[in-house]
């Protein structure tokens, strides 16, 4: 039974629906005979789909029109059937190349799939020209490769990929390929949970999705952005639900859209009903039912000296931040389940759900009340328009509370320092306390710990042909203080210098760094200083041929941050690099006095703040600046306002002093 509910909200999909789709002549799948690929349990196989499948057509002869008639490729099919109670899903994908570039973009074939709990069977490979079609399911060309996309972010999943490079793919040719995923990751305990597109950005003439559902089990819906239902068809012992969809536009998304905006309509699907039934779930994954190690064990009695409680959840969380290294090994159901938190801290190494439970762990054995709080890093207020389901979030924190406060803290975010009530937390908004007493998500408070960065710039500005010095000390605070601190620590020293030296020598070429950068971290108050000596050789550039020079001062760090959207008629809201606060101050030691006229401008937003502050003492000129966001967005109806006061404000920046 399908509890069907319209939400005008929207959802941001982690994994997005690969697109598969399933040729109209079914006979013709027989001739992908059942063969091996190559060896290995988890080689794919070559087989015709289940027979619970029932293959769609796709018009060959359509014709695009519209937007997709300018479009590399001409999508004509893109079909999925899912089988909940067999955990296997079809999918089916038709295009046209239309182009030079759709032939490259199209002809090579990757099937990805995570043998630890899946099997990939491909049912055909095929590519219609004229009448005929080529059979390009060639066993032999298949290579099986271990993607590992996220390796870079220290994650391991184990996914694998499939890959075909075919041969002799023209522009015309319809390819139209094939294949079924069987298995479901077991942490979930049979628990389903899917999505189903209603409009993706390509145009396509048709735009299924089926689901086999057994009538005993409930299904809940809830529609994000459309109001679209399925047919329903109730059988003897399944109910199917088809979303079936012709000649569907293509959805243009605008840009510069905030991090939890994904205006593209689709319906969620989910076995849960409420937030209490996934935090259920989830306390099974938390629970440690094996004795602490005797290494564990002697660390914590250690930590139990600390007299005051602050300070051992201090100690603690720095010891986890800092100690126990972030790397997930995340396949099958370490995908969602953490490690035994003596295995973490032994090995110390862990993802942040790793993490997470031993900084737990050990608060609970200090005898403080802790919990793991799952948040998702994108959706923001988006996660409690959403039908529970468990593949929400993506993201493990923790809440201690102890001595009359809560405090919300991360186990993953290393450099931080100061005291706990400063650290910086992103605006998550909404959390699953893994708890007992847990009825629903938890509202985040607001983060303390904001960024600011403040930057001091003292030029001593020489004659024409004199040299000239820049001293530039720089201080981060927060969140911002936490950035440089982790760049210090991952980066050289001479390829930061490297960076800066590169930034000031756009605007002074020839530029020299006559000695090392000082860097200082204040810990305590969470601030790192750097400061940094250049010497110029010549600021002053010719302008004209009468002998006059230009020498300019330009915030090129400022002026980034008030970035204009291309999409300036926005349907969609803007978004907004949130939190920021950053001040530059220049002072100009001038070689004799200049005359200058003052200038104080200011424009505000609803959104963001911007200052610009010019005046002259004698021969001193001082320019300061500052930007400020006030919020990650803005709604559409308030677009043109704020577009229009960004372009105000970066007409303002900058300044040029003529010498003739």
């Amino acid at each position: 039974m399908l509890a069907f509910i319209c939400h005008p909200g929207f959802f941001k999909v982690r994994t997005l629906l690969t697109c598969g789709m399933l040729c109209a002549v079914v006979a013709a799948a027989g001739d992908a005979a059942a063969a091996e690929i190559s060896t290995g349990e988890s080689t794919p196989s070559v087989a015709p789909p289940a027979s619970w499948v029932r293959p769609q057509f796709f018009d060959r002869q359509a014709v695009a029109t519209g937007l997709e008639a300018n479009a590399d490729q001409h999508w004509l099919l893109n079909e999925r059937q899912i089988n909940a109670a067999e955990n296997e899903t079809f999918f089916h994908v038709v295009r046209r190349m239309r182009t030079v570039s759709g032939v490259q973009s199209g002809a090579n074939l990757a099937f990805d799939f995570s043998p630890a709990y899946q099997s990939l069977t491909l049912h055909w490979v095929r590519i219609w020209r004229g009448a005929d079609y080529l059979n390009r399911l060639d066993t032999n060309r298949f290579k099986l490769v271990r993607r590992e996309r996220d390796l870079d972010e220290f994650l391991l999943n184990g996914e694998q990929s499939a890959v075909l490079v075919m041969d002799d793919v023209r522009v015309g040719d319809i390819v139209d390929y094939s294949y079924s995923i069987k298995g479901a990751n077991p942490i979930f305990a049979g628990r389903f949970s899917a999505s189903v597109p209603v409009q993706t950005e390509q145009p396509v003439e048709r735009l299924l999705t089926r689901v086999l559902w057994p009538g005993q089990r409930r299904l809940y819906a809830k529609a994000h952005g459309c109001s679209v239902r399925p047919a329903a068809v109730t059988g003897k012992e399944t109910i199917e639900y088809t979303w079936d969809l012709k000649q569907v536009p293509g959805f243009r998304v605008e840009d510069m859209l905030p991090q939890w905006c994904n205006p593209q309509p689709w319906v969620q699907l989910s076995e849960f009903r409420t937030w209490t039934e996934v935090n259920q779930w989830a306390l099974a994954l938390f629970q440690t039912a094996s004795p602490l190690s005797p290494g564990l064990s002697k660390k914590i009695a250690e930590w139990k000296w600390i007299a005051s409680r602050e300070q051992q959840v201090l100690a603690v969380l720095r010891f986890v931040q800092d100690e126990v290294r972030y790397f997930g090994i995340e396949i099958g159901e370490s995908s969602q389940k953490p490690a035994d938190p003596s295995v973490v801290f032994s090995r110390r190494f862990g993802d942040c759900k790793d993490k997470a439970l031993l900084f737990v762990t050990i608060l609970r054995a200090l005898g403080v009340e802790a919990h793991p709080v799952l948040v998702n890093t994108g959706f923001r207020h988006i996660l409690g328009e959403l039908q529970p389901c468990a593949d929400a979030f993506d993201h493990a924190i923790a809440v201690a509370q102890f001595d009359g406060q809560t405090c919300w803290l991360d186990p993953t975010a290393s450099y931080q320092r100061g005291s706990l009530g400063a650290h910086y937390l992103p605006n998550y908004e909404y959390g699953l306390v893994i708890s007992p007493k847990t009825t629903g998500l938890t509202v985040i408070p607001h983060t303390t710990g904001l960024p600011q960065t403040t930057t001091m710039e003292y030029f001593q500005l020489g004659g024409k042909t004199g040299p000239s010095t820049l001293k530039v000390v720089t201080v981060a605070e927060g969140r911002d203080a936490e950035n440089l601190r982790a760049l210090l620590a991952t980066s050289k020293r001479s390829d930061i210098e490297k960076d800066c030296l590169r930034f000031y020598s756009t605007m002074y070429p020839g530029i020299k760094r006559p000695s090392p950068m000082v860097f200082e971290d204040d810990e305590r108050q969470n601030k790192i200083q750097t400061t940094a000596f250049y010497a110029i050789d010549n600021a002053w550039i010719p302008s004209d041929k009468e002998g006059g020079c230009r020498c300019e001062f330009y915030p090129s760090a400022i002026a980034a941050l008030l970035k204009k959207p291309a999409d300036a008629e926005r349907k969609l809201p803007l978004g907004l690099n949130f939190p920021q606060h950053h001040i530059l101050r220049t002072e100009v030691m001038l070689p004799d006095v200049w005359p200058v006229d003052a200038e104080n401008r200011t424009v505000s937003d609803a959104a963001f703040f911007f200052r610009k502050d010019c005046r002259c003492f004698g021969n001193r000129l001082v320019m300061e600046y500052e930007y400020r966001s006030l919020a990650d967005s803005v709604p559409p109806e308030r677009t043109v306002e704020c577009i229009q006061r960004l372009k105000q404000a970066s007409q303002l920046p900058g300044y040029a002093l003529s010498w003739r």
